[in-house]
């Protein structure tokens, strides 16, 4: 028989014992930030949890993730994820073109991080709104060229060492990307599980749309419980190519009143039906949020409101500038910082 100061003193040991055992082991933690960044002093703390549900810290550690392998130095690439632990860091391309992504491993997950728009070039790509087919990448219904161009350039720097690395040791396997590198996330994940691997969860922030209704039913098949998305209501990005429902309202965004070609604006976006993606939405806002939240009325109070800026242009530079200010939001620093200030806001919770 125990005596009662044995008893107390045995609990007390099992009370610590088992809130020792039970405390996570976080692999991923959001500090140390060695890039620059304007938040860093009111970076809150975050711990990366291998889930496939929507976990408010994963969008910032992923956000940030895509944010730095959007910079130019693999030095300052390097640092930073080693600085958060990661091994086996593998880029992808080559430092004289620009890195496109990086994969990179823990021991409980794996990493894929594409690379946003960073050149001009780039921009000109993600601009192609020509639609073409996406059956030859394996995918269903039709896109931007440039987006499956961008794809088909990526493939033979992904597919082959990341099928090795899941083959090797096979982990849960999470991509992220801003803007372009949202896309890639995306389309990758996609044409990962149509060959018949797990993706644990897909993080993108200021992603444009990538394709047609046909393509949008096979990612809403294959990921949709796993996609979760970061807008900002006051990034264009997002918005484009605009889904036919709002096609009205943007072909009316053209400053001057030119109904002949206000027509076949209308008549191009319904006829290429860009779809608005599906899965989970978190919506940043610097002010209340809209009288509509759904994807059809946030796009038109967008439309709606950058056509009332532009109506009262009188130059192609004021519509310059005026375009200009629905790009603000868009860099991947802004969306990492506007996240930040929206959890330290409360109401964004795990």
């Amino acid at each position: 028989m125990l005596s009662c100061a044995r008893w107390a003193v045995f609990r007390f040991c099992l009370v610590v014992l088992t809130g020792f055992l039970a405390t996570p082991c976080w692999a991923w933690t959001l500090q140390p930030v060695v890039v620059p960044l304007d938040c860093a002093d009111r970076m809150p703390s975050a711990n990366f949890q291998v889930s496939t549900d929507y976990k408010v810290d994963n969008a910032l550690l992923a956000t940030l993730a895509s944010y730095v392998v959007e910079k130019r130095s693999k030095e300052l690439i390097e640092e930073q994820f080693t600085a958060w632990q990661f091994r086996d860091v593998l880029y992808l391309g080559q430092p004289r073109q620009g890195f496109y992504g990086i994969v990179a491993e823990m021991d409980d997950f794996r990493l894929v991080a594409f690379r946003g728009t960073t050149s001009f070039e780039e921009a000109i790509k993600d601009s192609l709104f020509n639609q073409v087919s996406y059956a030859p990448i394996g995918l269903a219904g039709a896109g931007h060229f440039g987006m499956r161009r961008h794809f088909e350039k990526l493939q033979g720097l992904v597919m082959q060492p990341l099928l090795e690395r899941i083959e090797k040791d096979p982990k849960p396997l999470y991509l992220v990307g801003h803007s372009l590198g949202g896309a890639m996330a995306l389309m990758y994940g996609m044409r990962l599980k149509l060959m018949g691997q797990e993706v644990a969860g897909i993080y993108t922030s200021g992603q444009p749309r990538v394709g047609n209704e046909d393509f949008y039913n096979q990612a809403r098949e294959l990921v949709g419980s796993r996609y979760f998305r970061l807008e900002h209501v006051n990034d264009i990005t997002p918005r484009v190519p605009p889904s036919r429902d709002v096609a009205a309202i943007f072909a009316r965004v053209i400053p001057w009143d030119v109904p002949p070609l206000q027509a076949q604006l209308e008549g191009l976006v319904k006829r290429l039906n860009y779809h608005r993606p599906d899965g989970f939405l978190m919506l940043l806002n610097d002010e209340s949020p809209p009288p509509d939240e759904s994807a059809v009325g946030l796009d038109e109070i967008f439309w709606a409101s950058l056509d009332g800026a532009l109506q009262g242009a009188r130059s192609i530079h004021d519509v310059s500038m005026r375009l200009s200010e629905r790009l603000v939001e868009h860099p991947g620093m802004r969306y990492v910082c506007n996240l930040v200030d929206a959890m330290r806001g409360g109401g964004l919770n795990n």
